[in-house]
């Protein structure tokens, strides 16, 4: 059944308290019933060249709610649904499903999705969800009263325990559908302090299988693990310029959260067989850098090839370098101790190594100077049983190592060693 999904970004959630949502803190101009009119019908246009047959409207918050959107375009939707007979997916919380608002949907095929998240009381006054166990349950009667259909969201990975099972089965009781959604908290929402806290961390994909695999066999039930293709987006507020070479910065909680998300949940592109392990530079994003320019130039157009920085960071896929907080940090190798080069090594070695552990290459290259980066990625690839190899070569470096920018003198050896 093919589908077309219509964001309607308009006003904002009347609640907007939930512990992993930003999306209901987020406040949108609210759109005019012409503007509503407009997108609707582009929709059926695209609806109608295309033959789909289902519609899904996500609205941040709730379609329901008069506060966020006219009753006008609700019923101007549902006829256009009902006679083109379209399925119609909406999102509302329960205190909006009424008899008065369900009538204007009389003919259509209607589902309304509901983000119950568990059906533990005692969770939902945690998650600060707003209501109780039995707001969704009248709400979802209601609905299967006038022969509509209820489509459920549980929330998999919460802080405070979540029991699944009796979540489940509750959910089951009143649903035509259920998804169980890992819980990945949006950057403004309370629960993302928590990760940069190190009080809390979401489910990898491993975790995520083996939390839902006993209820895989309920036809009712679909999994999500990544509902929004997640990035940890740090709001402009909440970033900084992270500079200096002290502990403070080597362990920095935003370093920390992007290195958690690189390591479990990002996937390395397709087709990148080989790794090339480079330097930081003083420029960022670093391809703005001489230096990286001009390794671009011998890489040309070779797509097998997967640049990877090293640096006080992290690791830090090149797909990234002109993200937050990889495009603002200076490490300062003048102001390094002895005591923090060592803790550089340390913090560095590790991970690489739970880098390395969950994406795997045919090959692996590096481009870097005999320094504490080096040492650090040969001790996590001997950990590992890795084969590595540095372009540059050791008479090379013998040579060049007393110069300024000495890596730009030894670019031949990068060039002769990727052939």
């Amino acid at each position: 059944m093919k589908e077309k999904i219509l964001l309607l970004n308009s006003g904002k959630c009347s609640w907007g308290k939930c512990l992993a949502c930003g999306w209901g803190r987020l406040s949108s101009p609210k759109l005019g019933i012409h503007e509503l009119k407009k997108a609707v019908d582009e929709t059926f246009q695209e609806i109608k060249n295309k033959n789909i047959s289902k519609l899904k409207i996500f609205a941040s918050g709730s379609f329901l709610d008069d506060a966020q959107f006219p009753r006008a375009i609700r019923k101007y939707i549902s006829k256009k649904c009902a006679d083109a007979c379209i399925s119609l997916t909406i999102e509302s919380r329960p205190e909006f499903i009424t008899q008065e608002n369900l009538g204007d949907f009389r003919g259509t095929k209607l589902t309304v999705a509901i983000g119950l998240e568990s059906g533990d009381d005692e969770v939902l006054e945690k998650y600060n969800k707003g209501f109780a166990a039995e707001d969704y349950a009248r709400a979802a009667s209601l609905l299967h009263e006038n022969d509509f259909k209820v489509r459920t969201y549980l929330m998999i990975g919460l802080p405070f325990g979540n029991s699944l099972k009796k979540s489940v089965e509750f959910a089951d009781k009143y649903s035509d559908e259920i998804v169980l959604i890992n819980v990945f908290p949006h950057s403004a929402a309370p629960l993302f302090k928590l990760w940069v806290a190190g009080k809390w961390k979401p489910l990898d994909k491993k975790q995520f299988e083996e939390t839902v695999a006993p209820f895989k066999g309920n036809p009712k039930i679909e999994t999500d693990f990544n509902n929004f293709s997640f990035l940890p987006r740090f709001p402009r507020e909440k970033q900084e310029m992270i500079k200096g070479a002290s502990e403070r910065e080597l362990l920095h909680p935003h370093f920390v959260v992007w290195q958690d998300y690189i390591c479990r949940f990002y996937e390395t592109p397709q087709g990148k067989k080989t790794v090339l392990f480079l330097p930081c530079t003083f420029t960022k994003p670093y391809y703005n850098s001489k230096l990286h320019r001009e390794i671009a130039k011998i890489i040309g157009k070779r797509k097998d090839l997967h640049l990877v920085v090293l640096s006080s960071p992290g690791v830090i896929p090149y797909e990234f370098a002109d993200r937050y907080p990889f495009n603002s940090y200076d490490w300062p190798e003048w102001e390094e101790t002895d005591e923090i080069k060592k803790k550089y090594i340390e913090a560095l070695e590790k991970r690489i190594e739970n880098y390395l552990r969950t994406h795997r290459y045919e090959n692996y290259f590096c481009f870097l100077k005999p320094s504490e980066t080096f040492i650090a990625l040969g001790k996590a690839c001997k950990k590992l049983n890795i084969p590595l190899v540095n372009c540059l070569k050791t008479e090379t470096w013998e040579k060049i190592k007393g110069g300024k920018n000495p890596l730009f003198l030894a670019l031949e050896d990068l060039k002769e060693a990727l052939k």
